[in-house]
């Protein structure tokens, strides 16, 4: 009895500290954190020869730092960068599953080369390994080993010289040599060779490939000065491209070479581009022009314009033979220097997109709305953002719209009378391409006649004076072969009655543009190259000796003198 209650008794006072405590769910326990992380080297220095520059060369082991995922879903990133860097720029490899992972000599002569080592000249390299999840999570670093790697002089590309800025007045001559070492050494069969290039710093993503047979090549200015403006480097200024060779043997196997870098400053040696043939415009006497759509592309034109189904074209620079491509293929293809005329297809209006680089070209059929009523709209015409102002469209040309209005300062878009749905606009004035759905355009004060192509999107505003286009348009002054005596006449584009050009040479001096060979219509402004010249407006002044691309506008007056 008594033993009873005294166990009753400590059964009450536990039952009384208990109500009296906050209960604590269970603890949750973290997974002990991963053991230390280390890698050693087979070999402290690496000199492997060029025909093992497959085989392993060095092996780097390391221990399992045992992620909860296991080892098999454990990654291991090999990190190797030049001594002292703190890899501030780095080569890598990944292995998993694995508690090694070898390099062979070819990875280890391209890591040497990357970061400045010469053939037969030791570099020390950092090395380490970063252990981590198969999506990266958890990495752990580890120690830092140093090798010393001596490369061999196997398939290795040179150049001479790795620095070049292109003449336009030896467009012919060698401008660069690249040179390198037979591929796959030791195997005595059949072995082809394309040397490679891409745009600096694209780890050759999107490489050109040239065939080549021996073991150099030789790229010319033009070449090397073509190549750099497809690749968008700015004209008079150097920018970098890649080059390495690609080798294939008779099994096809491939084989990279090192890469060279050459730095390259080209040159605008093509300032006009047209299309010319029996489906053209102009046929085959008349050249229609293209344009630069981007500045800072030199090396993409453009334009839209209607072609000819079952007839043929080509592209040409400065309205001359002396330089024009062609292929066989339609609508998209390669054009080379002096080749076959180009088919097309089916007839229609095209946008047509040419790359003087590269050759390359593609034409792409547009449909063109079949409008009857086109007008202007915006903040700067007569009825502001919420009236049309009505165009004319032409009796000879139904995708023409035209018409005389005055303006105040402010903004303007064409569209298709009472619906945003069809509209076009650019940033450029007095005259421009629209696209649809473009920005809005910026007007000036005053009373313009206005026309505008709603199958190309070409747009101008000018004097309403100069509405009728002329039959004649000549550049004179002392700076032209003619003189002041003489007017030297402009070619008019045949897809643009308002719109001349003419590749010509000039020596100092002045100049004006003028019509039908007579001083009572002509146009001037002192600024040279470019500018837009007023009715009997000034002199052009300090016109500077040179071969220059004239192009001339004579509803806007624009002009420009382009080297």
């Amino acid at each position: 009895m008594r033993h009873l209650i005294k166990t009753v008794l400590v059964l009450a006072v536990a039952f009384t500290i208990n109500a009296c405590l906050k209960l604590e769910p269970t603890p949750e326990f973290t997974a002990p954190a991963p053991g230390s992380f280390a890698v050693t080297a087979s070999a402290p220095s690496v000199a492997a020869a060029a025909k093992d520059s497959l085989s392993v060369a060095l092996t780097l082991n390391w221990n399992d730092p045992k992620f909860s995922v296991g080892l098999k879903n454990t990654k291991f990133t090999v990190i190797v960068a030049k001594a002292g860097t703190n890899f501030s720029v780095v080569a890598t490899k990944d292995f998993t599953n694995a508690l090694s992972g070898g390099l062979t000599g070819k990875d280890l002569n391209g890591m040497a080369t990357r970061f400045g080592a010469n053939a037969g000249q030791p570099i020390t390299l950092d090395v380490k390994v970063v252990a981590s999840l198969l999506n990266n999570n958890e990495p752990r670093e580890s120690n830092v080993l140093q090798v010393a790697v001596t490369p061999f002089a196997g398939f290795g590309l040179t150049v001479n010289p790795a620095a070049v800025t292109t003449n336009s007045a030896t467009p012919g001559q060698a401008a660069a040599t690249f040179s390198w070492n037979k591929a796959f050494t030791g195997f005595s069969g059949v072995i082809t060779y394309q040397l490679q290039h891409a745009k600096g710093g694209t780890s050759f993503a999107t490489p050109t490939s040239i065939d080549v047979t021996g073991l150099s090549k030789s790229l010319t200015h033009l070449e090397l000065n073509n190549i750099a403006l497809g690749y968008s480097i700015a004209p008079s200024v150097a920018g970098n491209v890649e080059f390495r060779v690609r080798a294939t043997n008779e099994f096809g196997v491939v084989n990279f070479s090192s890469t060279a870098i050459v730095a390259i400053t080209p040159y605008i040696n093509i300032n006009s581009v047209g299309i010319i043939g029996s489906a053209t415009p102009g046929e085959w006497g008349t050249d229609s022009d293209l344009y630069r759509a981007d500045l800072s592309k030199p090396a993409e034109w453009t334009t839209i314009t209607y072609l000819v189904g079952g007839k043929e074209a080509k592209f040409r620079t400065d309205d001359d033979w002396a330089t024009n491509w062609g292929a066989n293929t339609f609508p998209t293809g390669t054009g080379t220097p002096g080749g076959p005329n180009i088919p097309i297809s089916t007839t229609g209006y095209y946008k047509v997109d040419f790359n003087v680089a590269t050759g390359a070209y593609n034409f792409t059929q547009v449909t063109v709305p079949a409008l009857s009523s086109v007008s202007i709209i915006g903040s700067g015409t007569p009825g502001g953002w919420g009236n049309d102002t009505n165009l004319t469209q032409s009796t000879t040309n139904p995708n023409i719209f035209s018409g005389t209005v005055t303006f105040t300062d402010g903004e303007a878009k064409f569209r298709k009378t009472g619906d945003w749905g069809t509209n076009w606009g650019a940033a450029t004035y007095p005259s421009g391409w629209g696209v649809g759905g473009g920005p809005n355009i910026p007007v000036k004060a005053g009373t313009f006649f206005v026309v505008f192509d709603i199958a190309t999107g070409e747009y101008a505003f000018g004097p309403a004076d100069r509405s009728t286009p002329y039959s004649d348009i000549g550049i004179i002054g002392d700076s032209t072969p003619g003189g002041w005596g003489a007017d030297t006449d402009l070619i008019r584009s045949p897809a643009n009655p308002y719109k001349w050009s003419k590749k010509l040479t000039l020596v100092g001096g002045q100049a004006k543009f003028r019509a039908n060979n007579d001083w009572g219509i002509n146009w001037g402004e002192k600024a040279f190259p470019a500018g837009v010249g007023t009715a009997g407006g000034p002199n052009i002044e300090n016109v500077t000796a040179g071969t220059y691309q004239i192009t001339f506008n004579s509803l806007t007056g624009e002009y420009t003198f382009t080297k």
